[in-house]
């Protein structure tokens, strides 16, 4: 389970721990998603904070705890995308680790 730890915090700003781990979730899922690098957070102009996921955790480790998370949140969608996302990247590793060992 990603706990605030789990996250490095750059802030100027005071936020509620529930809405630092809301931002948390949703920039690592943009990340994940390919939808946004680290560097289009950090010059994001009206972002008071960038969290950034622990990199000690492998995607599927995060995958798992965004899919908790947006189910609590009841973000479904989001959670159907991730899965997607990780069967095609097993997809695609069973292929490579096939053509490998031929």
């Amino acid at each position: 389970m990603v706990t605030q730890d789990s996250f490095r915090i750059f802030t100027n700003m005071k936020l509620s721990d529930d809405e630092m781990v809301d931002l948390a979730m949703n920039n690592a899922y943009a990340m994940l998603l390919g939808n946004k690098s680290i560097n289009d957070l950090l010059d994001e102009e009206d972002a008071e904070m960038v969290l950034v996921p622990d990199p000690e955790i492998t995607d599927e480790e995060l995958s798992e705890d965004l899919i908790e998370y947006f189910i609590t949140t009841e973000e479904y969608e989001k959670c159907a995308k991730i899965k997607d996302l990780m069967q095609f990247r097993n997809m695609i590793d069973n292929i490579l680790n096939t053509k490998n060992v031929k």
